[in-house]
């Protein structure tokens, strides 16, 4: 990187040039703003000198400065880097060379649909290790390019604490948020997930307290009182530790091959309101292997109870399954299913939970089961064309011929490319297939 904003303003040629804060700092920084792009010589002249008498030699003190910055980068191509036109100036910059770029491409790059924790994990670290100092440090004329900087950092950390706390790493986690809640005491949704991540540490009164503290905060400095995150995450703290850490019920993974589509849509899904989707297609199409699979990479995001619910019982009885999972004891479960229904509701809006409705046969089996919140996601698989209104759609097709073969020989250790035909794409078969003839295989030996 040449340029590097995030702390004291420097420029690598490779050897460090520290631009401190004066004039010349202040015309580069401007020129930073807007890379690639003509800025004219006012706006040039209203940054250099914005609270003090202009000078008469104003134009001739910048040409004085850009001279000095030209200097600084013919060590990397001759000066040619910053452009005189009609009455303004431009400072080429090539991808990749100021590093507040750098971190926000790293910060795209970790919120990347399927990608897994851990990698996401050290995106958000490198990231995190650009910064120096306090973007711009004490060049006044890059104050708003600064806080928006400042923001970016706060997002990044909340981020590396939403992985530290998906990943098992708690006190990680909490060390994390409390330093951004110290640092930005109004920034909410870092209150409400140190809270969980408390909560889910088993530290319940640290938990309580961190919700008062960020309450009384919220009501001090901007009049308001909490808001969904966080009185969802009061909530959980409220119900003490028979809801952590939550149920986990999700099947083993599988390797999942020729569906990176369909995961990327789950996920885009997942961030919708009141997510649910279902996926629908022929028996041995991999429905339930694809629901399971964007469940653990979504697991996460729900720490208060993963469900996988075989469909193959009374909608009673399943939310009687469903309300003891969260705690609800046997003596409590109403009767009417109404009751169950609007109970189950009320619980679920508390919690961050993930549900996998598995092999649902008709809407009015699937309706009651639904949490009616946006802090649950819903995954539904189905034979059948399910219609559920706000719902999101799945259909599952064969698997094209590269992926079948890739499936078939990653089963069976060997290329049957008459078999795989036969198959007609569908995962079940394709692995029924591998394994009958594994089996042939040894016996035959």
């Amino acid at each position: 990187m040449l340029y590097r904003v995030l702390g004291p303003l420097e420029v690598h040629t490779p050897t460090v040039h520290r631009l401190g804060t004066g004039k010349p700092a202040t015309v580069l920084a401007t020129l930073l703003q807007q890379p690639n792009a003509w800025v004219t010589v006012d706006r040039l002249i209203e940054a250099t000198w914005p609270e003090e008498d202009m000078p008469v030699s104003a134009e001739a003190n910048l040409k004085t400065y850009v001279w000095q910055l030209r200097r600084i980068l013919s060590l990397v191509d001759g000066g040619g880097r910053i452009e005189r036109g009609a009455n303004a100036y431009r400072l080429r910059v090539a991808p990749g060379e100021i590093d507040a770029d750098r971190a926000r491409s790293l910060a795209e790059a970790a919120r990347r649909p399927g990608l897994a924790a851990p990698a996401a994990l050290e995106l958000v670290r490198e990231a995190l290790a650009l910064w120096r100092g306090s973007p711009f440090c004490g060049v006044e004329a890059a104050a708003e390019a600064a806080a928006a900087l400042e923001d970016l950092h706060l997002q990044l950390r909340e981020h590396l604490a939403e992985l530290q706390l998906g990943l098992g790493e708690e006190e990680q986690a909490i060390g994390t948020l409390r330093a951004v809640t110290a640092e930005a005491p109004l920034r909410e949704p870092a209150w409400a997930l140190l809270v969980r991540a408390l909560h889910t540490a088993g530290r319940r009164t640290e938990a309580l307290v961190a919700c008062r503290r960020a309450t009384d905060v919220l009501s001090a400095e901007l009049g308001v009182g909490p808001g969904p995150a966080l009185a969802a995450a009061e909530r959980l703290a409220l119900g003490g530790s028979g809801t952590a850490p939550g149920r986990r019920e999700l099947p083993r993974d599988v390797r999942l091959i020729g569906r990176s589509v369909e995961v990327t849509a789950i996920r885009r899904a997942a961030a919708g309101v009141a997510p649910v989707v279902v996926i629908d297609g022929p028996a041995g199409i991999g429905k339930t292997a694809l629901a399971v699979h964007a469940a653990h990479l979504l697991a996460p995001e729900y720490p208060d109870g993963q469900f996988f619910v075989g469909m193959r019982l009374r909608p009673a009885l399943l939310l009687d399954r469903l309300l003891r999972g969260v705690g609800v004891p046997a003596a409590d479960l109403p009767g009417d299913l109404d009751e169950k229904v609007a109970l189950w509701r009320s619980e679920a809006s508390r919690r961050r939970l993930l549900l996998v409705l598995d092999g649902a046969l008709s809407r009015d089996q699937a309706w009651p089961l639904l949490p009616a919140g946006a802090a649950a996601l819903t995954l539904i698989t189905t034979r059948a064309r399910l219609h559920l209104d706000g719902a999101d759609r799945v259909s599952l097709g064969p698997l094209g011929p590269a992926a079948a073969a890739s499936l078939f020989a990653g089963a069976a250790g060997f290329a049957d490319d008459l078999t795989i035909r036969a198959c007609g794409g569908l995962p079940a078969t394709l692995l029924e297939a591998a394994a009958t003839a594994t089996a042939r295989r040894m016996v035959a030996a």
